[in-house]
C-alpha cells in the first residue's frame, strides 16, 4: 500500500491543490481527517473530484481558524475502489496515522469493509455511498453525506401522483442489482401513495432495442412510464418510447438525464420528461446550493455532483466537533445525532435516528431546452418524514441501551 502525496504524478489534477498542513499561526496538533478513496482505477473519475473537494474544505476550515483552534490536515490513500484495499488503508489511518475522523471508502463496498477499522478504533466516521447496509450496520458511528435513492425517489412518486395525477404506471428497468433496487424503491413509494404498477419489464446491460418492452408496456395503457435506464441506453430508450407509446404518456426518469453527453444525444426529445435528483445539482436555484457550487467553481475551476458529498461530510463533521468541543468519537457522533436543520449543499441536515439518515430531500426536474441543461427547471421538492428502512440501527454497543429512546424523544418522534 502506497501513501499518495500531492507531488506525485497520480494526483496532480492540473490545478495545484495543496494539502492542509500547519499554518504559521498554529501551534496545536492538527485534527486529522482520514480518507480512503479512489484516485486510480475504475472509481477514479469520481474519487479524484471527491478528494479535491475534501481538501478545498480543509483549506477553508484553516482559513477560518481551524477547528477548536487546531489546524485541519487531510491524510489520504488510494483504495482503487477495492474493498480489501480500503480495509488495509483504514487500519493504517486509524491505528498508525491516528486520524480523528474517517471516510472509509470510495464505494459502498469499500465503506462496508473499511468502517470495521473505524468502529474498532472508535473513530467518528462519514461516508458517501448510497447503499443502506453500511449505514444500518454502523451502530451510529457513521453518517451519510448524501441523499440516498430512498429519499430522492419518493419525490418523483409524490410528484407523479399529486401533480401529474398518474394512477397507472409501467416500469422499464436495467436488470442489475442497482437497477432493481431503484425500481423497487420507486414501486414501493408509488404504490404506497395509491398508484398502481401495471407492468414491469427489464432490459439487459448493453441492449439498445426496447421495442418489445415498450409494446408490452403499451398493452396495459399506463398513464406514465418510469424508465430506470442508464448511460448510453437513455437516448435510444426515450426515442423508442416516443415511437411506441401514445404521446400523452408521461415519462418519469432518473438522474442520468443530468449528463451533458446523454442530453446532446437525445436533443429535444427530452422536453417534457421529469427526472428525480438530489438538491445539490447546478439547476437548483436554492441560494445555499448555489453558494457552495459557486465556491467549488471559483476554487477548483469546475463542479461535479460528487463534490457535494464531500462538502456535506466535511461541514457536518466540523460542526459536530465544534459543538462537542472535543474529537472524542462518541461525543462527536452524539452531536451528529442531535443535529437539526443544519444547512448544507444537499439541503438541511436533520438526523433521523429511525433510519440514520440526515438528508431526505429530493427534487423533480424537467428539461425545457433539449440539450441545454441550464434551462432545466426544478418543479417539485419533497422531504420524506417517514423512516426509510424497516431495520433500526442498534446504537447500544457505543451509546448504551437507552440511547435510541433518548434520540427519539429529542427529535420529538415518540
Amino acid at each position: 500500500m502506497k501513501s499518495c502525496k500531492w507531488s506525485t504524478k497520480g494526483v496532480l489534477f492540473g490545478i495545484g491543490l495543496a494539502l492542509s498542513f500547519y499554518n504559521a499561526g498554529y501551534s496545536a496538533e492538527p485534527i486529522k481527517f482520514g480518507v480512503s478513496t479512489a484516485i486510480s482505477g475504475d472509481q477514479a473519475a469520481s474519487g479524484k473530484p471527491f478528494l479535491q473537494a475534501i481538501t478545498m474544505m480543509a483549506d477553508l476550515f484553516n482559513e477560518q481558524g481551524g477547528i477548536l483552534g487546531r489546524p485541519v490536515k487531510v491524510v489520504y490513500y488510494d483504495d482503487k475502489g477495492i474493498p480489501d484495499q480500503a480495509l488495509q488503508i483504514c487500519k493504517k489511518l486509524v491505528f498508525e496515522d491516528k486520524v480523528q475522523t474517517l471516510q472509509p471508502g470510495s464505494s459502498s463496498g469499500c465503506i462496508m469493509t473499511g468502517m470495521a477499522a473505524g468502529k474498532e478504533g472508535k473513530v467518528a466516521m462519514w461516508g458517501y455511498g448510497l447503499v443502506k447496509d453500511w449505514l444500518l450496520q454502523g451502530n451510529g458511528m457513521i453518517f451519510r453525506s448524501a441523499c440516498p435513492d430512498d429519499a430522492t425517489l419518493p419525490a418523483l412518486a409524490q410528484f407523479a401522483v399529486q401533480k401529474l395525477h398518474v394512477k397507472n404506471v409501467g416500469v422499464l428497468y436495467l436488470d442489475t442489482f442497482a437497477g432493481e433496487s431503484t425500481k423497487n424503491t420507486f414501486v414501493k413509494w408509488f404504490t404506497r401513495l395509491g398508484g398502481r404498477v401495471s407492468k414491469i419489464t427489464p432490459y439487459t446491460e448493453g441492449n439498445r432495442d426496447f421495442s418489445s418492452q415498450f409494446m408490452a408496456l403499451a398493452g396495459d395503457k399506463p398513464d406514465a412510464v418510469f424508465m430506470e435506464v442508464q448511460s448510453g441506453a437513455c437516448a435510444p430508450a426515450l426515442r423508442q418510447l416516443r415511437q411506441f407509446m401514445p404521446k400523452e404518456v408521461q415519462v418519469l426518469a432518473e438522474i442520468s438525464w443530468l449528463s451533458t453527453n446523454i442530453r446532446k444525444e437525445a436533443g429535444d426529445i427530452v422536453n417534457g420528461i421529469y427526472y428525480f435528483a438530489h438538491p445539490a445539482v447546478s439547476v437548483n436555484p436554492d441560494p445555499e446550493v448555489q453558494k457552495w457550487i459557486n465556491m467549488a467553481k471559483a476554487k477548483l475551476g469546475f463542479y461535479d455532483e460528487i463534490m457535494a458529498r464531500a462538502i456535506v461530510g466535511m461541514s457536518v463533521m466540523k460542526e459536530a466537533i465544534t459543538r462537542a468541543k472535543t474529537t472524542d468519537a462518541v461525543a462527536v457522533m452524539k452531536e451528529v445525532h442531535k443535529m437539526k436543520d443544519f444547512p448544507t449543499v444537499m439541503g438541511p441536515f436533520t438526523y433521523d435516528p429511525r433510519d440514520g439518515e440526515g438528508l431526505k430531500r429530493g427534487i423533480v426536474v424537467t428539461p425545457t431546452g433539449g440539450a441545454d441543461l441550464s434551462k432545466d427547471k426544478v418543479v417539485f421538492s419533497h422531504t420524506t418524514k417517514e423512516p426509510l428502512y424497516d431495520k433500526v440501527i442498534d446504537y447500544t454497543p457505543y451509546f448504551g441501551k437507552d440511547y435510541y429512546g433518548q434520540l427519539l424523544k429529542f427529535h420529538s418522534l415518540q
